[in-house]
């Protein structure tokens, strides 16, 4: 009878323990849902990445690190990587594809584009403005830029843990290798503030 009881015991804890770890093998392999409506190149979706954060920040303080979250692409690939990772700075942009001062800065850069050798550019946009995306390529062209320019729809509330709401465009400039906020500008931000941060 005791080792009846021994067995089961064994038993039970050997189910417990293929059970957490198929638990534990589920929450590693994120699948990205399937995205629709985009069909420009250089567009892209962000989405969350679940982790446990131990450590809460104030994401709009300098030195915070920009928050994670996933890259995909219009063609459904996950470019996270692509985009974030250089040797210069990355220039985020909360931007609205309907604003005009959000186009006449963008149409700055893109004059400019000769300068963004290392850094990267990604513009954020909030989510619903899928629709006018078209609009905005067609007036600036940023299309015609996919390994500098990343134009997306926030599906990661990264628009809601960065931006301060007080005019756009904001962009935030972050170090290329640590991912940490060097500076804020609000509106419209001419080319010789931005010169020192664009490699």
């Amino acid at each position: 009878m005791k080792g009846k009881s021994l067995l089961l015991f064994a038993c039970m804890l050997s189910i417990s323990c293929v059970a957490v770890a198929q638990k534990k093998k589920k929450k590693s392999q994120q699948v990205l849902p399937t995205i629709t409506g985009l069909s420009i190149p250089g567009t892209a979706f962000l989405y969350p990445i679940q982790e446990e954060v131990t450590v809460k920040f104030d994401y709009k303080q300098m030195n915070a690190p920009l928050p994670k979250f996933n890259i995909l692409n219009y063609q459904n690939k996950n470019t996270t990587d692509n985009v974030l990772k250089s040797d210069g700075n990355l220039v985020l942009i909360m931007f609205n594809p309907t604003c005009e001062h959000c186009e006449d800065e963008t149409k700055l850069l893109i004059e400019n584009i000769f300068m963004f050798k290392k850094s990267k550019i990604l513009m954020v946009a909030a989510p619903g403005q899928t629709p006018n995306l078209g609009y905005f390529d067609k007036n600036v062209h940023y299309s015609q830029y996919p390994s500098t320019i990343t134009v997306s729809i926030d599906s990661a509330q990264l628009i809601e843990k960065i931006f301060t709401y007080k005019t756009l465009p904001q962009i935030n400039i972050y170090d290329g290798k640590s991912m940490r906020l060097v500076k804020t500008f609000e509106g419209l931000t001419p080319l010789d503030s931005l010169r020192s941060y664009i490699q």
